[in-house]
């Protein structure tokens, strides 16, 4: 299992040294309903554009430009991209957490075991994932758990997909990390699949740029798993 390149910006070690440091930080458990699923935190803006025809590819693989939207005490990214892999295969990437790793622009963070899968038997994909950045005071630990499943359809013939991770437990300087995203055909060539893409963030010394970095590698991430596959 490769290492994360980083996690998606999220987690500028600077300012949490100095908290933890000085005693103020702790893990706890975040709640994450079942029944919340695998559906989006949202629906993706329409403003946030998928990417233009570039010369005779009028459906070019990339992600658009990431948008930034209001939230409620948080940040909040939007992004639509192209994938040139059918929806079955897109599915099949978003079983390898490889697909959905978070990264830190530090590049010190790291898995300290390998992700563990099929945590929830109420979805057909279940893992978690526990990050930790080595600090000069020590280990700075948190969970994200990820959920994926058919949003219509059946899981052996899916027809639309979704998947949503959250923090579940770590640091309490991490106060929001959620995403979402959904997939689907594109309705002029079934072998494009067209995502959309969600991110909230809230966390010490963190920014609008590491969410809207998030949406960035996390689409990068699916892409090098996807290129992987037969």
């Amino acid at each position: 299992m490769r290492p994360p390149r980083s996690i998606a910006g999220q987690l500028a070690l600077g300012a949490l040294l100095l908290l933890t440091a000085a005693g103020c930080g702790h893990n706890k458990p975040d709640d994450f309903p079942i029944s919340v699923g695998f559906q989006p935190l949202e629906q993706v803006s329409a403003s946030a554009l998928l990417p233009a025809a570039a010369g005779n590819e009028l459906y070019p693989q990339g992600l658009g430009e990431v948008l930034p939207v209001a939230g409620n005490g948080h940040y909040v990214s939007h992004a639509r991209g192209y994938l040139h892999a059918p929806l079955v295969k897109v599915y099949r990437a978003l079983h390898d957490p490889a697909a959905s790793y978070l990264h830190n622009d530090s590049g010190r963070t790291r898995l300290d075991v390998p992700p563990m899968l099929n945590v929830e038997s109420e979805f057909p994909v279940s893992f978690r994932i526990r990050y930790s950045n080595n600090t000069i005071i020590g280990d700075v630990k948190f969970d994200l758990t990820y959920r994926a499943g058919p949003l219509e359809g059946t899981d052996a013939v899916p027809l639309k997909i979704g998947q949503r991770y959250q923090k579940t437990w770590g640091t309490n300087y991490i106060r929001v990390m959620s995403g979402s995203l959904v997939a689907t055909p594109l309705a002029a060539d079934p072998n494009i699949t067209v995502v959309e893409m969600v991110a909230w963030l809230d966390a010490e010394s963190q920014y609008q740029s590491n969410c809207d970095g998030t949406l960035r590698d996390l689409f990068g991430d699916l892409e090098g798993v996807l290129a992987a596959l037969p």
